[in-house]
């Protein structure tokens, strides 16, 4: 494996499919951990009829209350988007729902 660069984010993949994200010196993002919380929300809204089989958004009502009623259960994610790992996670879980989540996430962490 090895070292990816985009921009000032310097990707490192590991052995598994472990990615962190190295964009400050010593401060380091765990993507994996954002994705998996990411894709296990969205796992939870499908369920619930939030999100439609084809991964869109089918009651954004839904997708925000659920953002914003759990701020604790984004951690990861949250400190991926703070930590400028915003675009790495989106790379990997694509779709209408993940965007307008990260969004979400991104205006709760400032």
């Amino acid at each position: 494996m090895g070292d990816t660069y985009y921009g000032r984010d310097t990707f490192n993949v590991r052995d598994q499919g472990n990615v962190t994200v190295n964009n400050r010196g010593d401060d380091r993002v765990d993507v994996a951990a954002a994705v998996a919380e990411l894709r296990a929300l969205i796992a939870e809204l499908g369920r619930a009829g939030a999100v439609a089989p084809d991964g869109s958004v089918a009651d954004p009502g839904a997708v925000v209350a659920a953002v914003q009623e759990q701020p604790g259960r984004l951690r990861a994610l949250g400190a991926a988007v703070a930590g400028g790992a915003k675009d790495a996670v989106l790379s990997i879980v694509q779709g209408g729902v993940a965007s307008l989540i990260v969004a979400l996430v991104s205006r709760a962490t400032g």
